[in-house]
């Protein structure tokens, strides 16, 4: 990594899984940084409370700007003495075959156009390994992303491409499909004739590349491919997992039929219910899984044959990643896309503000509690834990019963994820929740979750905790569940849970504050 003194750093992407990372690594390392966004709610963390982030000096800039043809003026504005560009963005979520690519190449066209207008010496762009060669066909999914990396270079003429395989690192979507794979399976199946070819590389490798070129000038118009040593099938990384993670042996079993019956789309939806993510993505991301994503003839020792960054053998990060997941403690998570986020506003009300106008129009069932002030801090930790193998302070069986309807109804059910309470940030996933809102300030600590769950309506559980004006040394927890009902449906559902919601609200709150008194949150602080 060059000296950051006064270099000016921009993201696009930045609320990705490597955005994220980056953000961190560049900041600390005394980075000016701007990060290009649709929704700048996702980044209130970095000015309320976080702990990657180790200084405080406001070197940070946020730009809610969308990637259109109509604003490209305001983009060059935006980039105006940034020196060097990540480019992180990809369409994975759109749908149709060539919909998706043609949309990367029209944003990456247009991006590579702002870099040069606006004097950025560096693009540096995370693309995806894969070799054409006989027997293993390019996926559209990984070819799409070598032509991203070619329309940046038809507008700017210092782009850097990596190219990397699948990322190993707690929170990454492909790492989520391995993990989910190798937990639930009780054996992996094998296609005959040939299968697919990876090489993977460590979420803080890549990193590490990604940072070592940047305005290093022997990347300047380079395609970089990175990986760790080993050339591995699909089934032994995820029998690997299984055997040093899980402690579990998966046997191979080979399935004539099985590319026949189980296409890719058959696949995602499957795997869709086991992880959680949406299928869409999981569809794109097997397309791969016949392709040879592996070094070819553009190995990082061609660029740079001194460069210092030596990536991890893939069983010692599978350990490093898998501990991450055990203790919950890992930076970044794979996040929905705007297009299909709760936090979208163009989207389903969101429920942005606590405004009596808002209110009008939901249903919703408070219960509210005090306790002594100095306790607060105690009591929003045990909010902040709610879910995963903590649960939700009432009885963990009515929450599975819920769980399993939304499977019978098509949903992803009731989802053990989440990360460490301190880590919480908008857009995080709590097993069927989605972080909508966060604060954590002094005398106003708010978590408002938005469900994902299959219901005739739009349903939030929100978590305040305020000093009480009237009582010195006081303060108050209340819970509010609200409900925007769709329709005659909506308002049945609700009234037919009335009862069981006023006993599980209410228990919910009596045993958040049983539980802070019981083990403090000082206790927990370092997990």
């Amino acid at each position: 990594m060059q000296n950051s003194t006064n270099h000016h750093i921009a993201i696009f992407g930045s609320t990705s899984y490597i955005g994220t990372h980056l953000i961190a690594k560049l900041y600390n390392a005394g980075y000016k940084i701007t990060l290009f966004t649709r929704t700048t709610r996702k980044f209130e963390f970095l000015n309320d409370e976080c702990y990657f982030l180790e200084r405080t000096s406001p070197d940070i800039c946020i730009a809610e700007q969308r990637l259109e043809v109509r604003g490209f003026d305001d983009i060059v504005t935006t980039l105006q003495g940034v020196d060097a560009v990540y480019y992180l963005v990809h369409s994975l979520y759109v749908k149709g075959d060539y919909d998706f690519s043609l949309k990367d190449n029209r944003l990456a066209g247009l991006v590579g156009k702002a870099c040069t207008k606006a004097g950025v010496k560096q693009i540096i762009y995370l693309g995806g390994l894969g070799v054409e060669t006989e027997g293993y066909p390019l996926s559209m999914h990984l070819r799409s992303r070598q032509q991203t990396a070619e329309f940046l270079c038809k507008e700017h003429d210092g782009v850097t491409e990596f190219r990397a395989g699948v990322i190993i690192g707690a929170g990454n979507s492909s790492f989520e499909i391995i993990r989910s794979l190798a937990t639930k399976l009780p054996l992996v199946p094998k296609a005959l004739g040939k299968e697919g070819l990876c090489q993977t590389i460590a979420v803080e490798d890549l990193v590490a590349y990604l940072t070592h070129a940047l305005l290093n000038e022997k990347y300047y118009d380079q395609i970089v491919e990175i990986g760790s040593n080993e050339v591995l099938t699909y089934s032994a990384i995820v029998q690997t997992y299984a055997d040093i993670v899980v402690d579990k042996k998966l046997h191979v079993a080979p399935l004539p039929l099985f590319n026949k019956i189980f296409t890719p789309y058959v696949l995602s939806k499957i795997i869709s219910r086991m992880s959680g993510m949406r299928a869409i993505l999981v569809e794109r991301l097997l397309e791969g899984m016949n392709s040879a994503a592996i070094i070819g003839n553009h190995p990082v020792s061609k660029v740079d044959p001194h460069c210092p960054v030596k990536p991890k053998p893939f069983t010692e990060a599978l350990r490093i990643a898998g501990q991450r997941c055990e203790e919950l403690t890992y930076l970044s998570v794979w996040s929905t896309p705007y297009e299909e986020s709760v936090l979208n506003p163009e989207k389903k009300k969101q429920f942005l503000r606590f405004t009596s106008e808002l209110k009008e129009g939901m249903l919703f069932e408070a219960y509210s509690a005090t306790f002594p002030a100095e306790k607060i801090e105690d009591v929003f930790y045990r909010v902040k834990d709610i879910g995963g193998t903590t649960g939700y302070y009432s009885p963990r069986w009515l929450w599975q019963v819920r769980g399993f309807i939304d499977v019978l109804l098509g949903g992803r059910g009731l989802r053990d994820t989440k990360r460490a309470p301190k880590f919480i940030r908008v857009g995080d996933r709590i097993d069927f929740w989605v972080v909508t809102f966060y604060k954590n300030k002094p005398g106003n600590k708010v978590l408002r979750l938005k469900a994902e769950m299959l219901t005739p309506g739009n349903a939030w559980l929100q978590f305040i905790l305020q000093p009480v004006q009237e009582e010195e040394g006081k303060a108050r927890l209340t819970l509010t569940a609200y409900f925007e009902p769709n329709g005659i449906g909506g308002y049945l559902y609700w009234y037919s849970l009335y009862f069981i919601h006023k006993y599980i609200f209410k228990t919910m709150v009596e045993n958040i504050l049983l539980a802070s008194y019981q083990i403090p949150a000082a206790a927990n602080v370092s997990s």
